[in-house]
């Protein structure tokens, strides 16, 4: 499958995977599972942005959005497990003026990741997958996001195509991430969508069985 016709069907895959939401009956969890769902829906947008960033042929600005998805899911998941209701309260405002200029004091993503890793939650194997997204990637999406020694680099040195597959796909990893967290929250239970979906779609993820582990090794040696 040429690379335009798999962005195509990846943005059909986020398409089908809202829209399964869109109709399903959520259950009324209050504020918490409000800020929640648009969190997931922020991750949603990102998700097509980049998508289409990386089908205008705009892989670096593609990188800058990937870390603003990376942080929406990390949050949703924050939110609803772990956050403080007056938390959750500074984040469900009125939009009003004055609002507009009060400062955000929530945590920052490693911050809230390394919460999440610390606690019992249920999703254990979802953190551990965001928790090695923040340790294999965070550093680098940073520099893309400062314009720093990453994008110099790869304005110059330009990114092979199966490097940009593996970005669609990982942004694609992040979008089930976070619709997890809604299917769990339907009635009834419609997680196993996901299964479907990845199964449909399989060539637009980036799983466990496909991690080159002789690369990943060799990067695990700069972190030792």
């Amino acid at each position: 499958m040429k690379k335009e016709e798999l962005f195509q069907r990846s943005l059909q895959m986020i398409a089908e995977l809202e829209k399964e939401i869109i109709q399903s009956e959520v259950i009324d969890c209050g504020p918490r599972l409000e800020l929640v769902e648009q969190c997931i829906f922020i991750s949603f947008k990102h998700g097509i942005g980049v998508n289409s960033l990386l089908t205008s042929e705009l892989p670096i600005q593609a990188m800058v959005l990937l870390r603003s998805q990376f942080e929406a899911v990390v949050r949703a998941y924050w939110l609803l497990f772990l956050a403080t209701n007056h938390q959750v309260a500074k984040l469900n405002f009125s939009y009003t003026f004055e609002e507009q200029f009060q400062s955000d004091t929530c945590p920052m993503v490693g911050e809230m990741l390394e919460a999440l890793k610390k606690s019992n939650i249920d999703p254990r194997q979802i953190i551990d997958h965001l928790y090695d997204f923040k340790k294999y990637h965070l550093k680098q999406l940073n520099s893309f996001v400062h314009t720093g020694k990453q994008s110099f680099t790869r304005d110059v040195m330009g990114f092979n195509e199966e490097m940009l597959l593996i970005l669609m796909r990982q942004s694609n990893n992040l979008i089930t991430v976070s619709a997890q967290i809604m299917l769990k929250h339907t009635v009834p239970d419609k997680q196993k969508f996901i299964h479907c979906l990845i199964e449909k779609y399989r060539q637009c993820f980036y799983l466990d069985e496909d991690v080159d582990w002789k690369t990943r090794e060799k990067v695990e040696s700069y972190f030792k």
